[in-house]
């Protein structure tokens, strides 16, 4: 059951370092979590998340965090991938947290398959210095 996350549980503070490690490695994934986390540690944005009320989660499988609408991470654990897990999760976004948007890293064609998937489209390119 996905649910909003009001406390970071051990578990969900390991999906978060695997979700961290896996866009590190991705193109544009050091610019990305320069832009969203800043200056702040990743375990401490993930507390911000859940005090904020953007952070939603189900049984430690996967995470997301929702802000202002957008989706700004989605992560499920590789043994748990294909089972609808994400779609489940983007679901919620749009019901309970009015979800519109969401972001995906150059080439992460899961990701946008995923947001397709569900009736958005690709609209936007950011480019600039990395």
């Amino acid at each position: 059951m996905i649910e909003r996350a009001g406390a970071v549980t051990a578990q969900l503070a390991d999906v978060w370092r695997h979700a961290i490690e896996d866009v590190a490695a991705r193109r544009g994934g050091a610019r990305y979590l320069e832009d969203v986390l800043g200056d702040v540690e990743p375990d401490a944005m993930l507390r911000s998340f859940a005090t904020a009320g953007s952070l939603w989660s189900d049984d430690a499988a996967s995470i997301m965090v929702v802000s202002e609408r957008v989706i700004l991470a989605l992560y499920v654990i590789p043994a748990q991938r294909r089972q609808g897990r994400g779609r489940a999760l983007v679901s919620v976004a749009r019901q309970e947290a009015d979800a519109r948007d969401a972001l995906a890293l150059p080439g992460d064609r899961a990701t946008k398959s995923l947001y397709e998937s569900v009736g958005w489209k690709a609209r936007l390119l950011t480019l600039g210095d990395e």
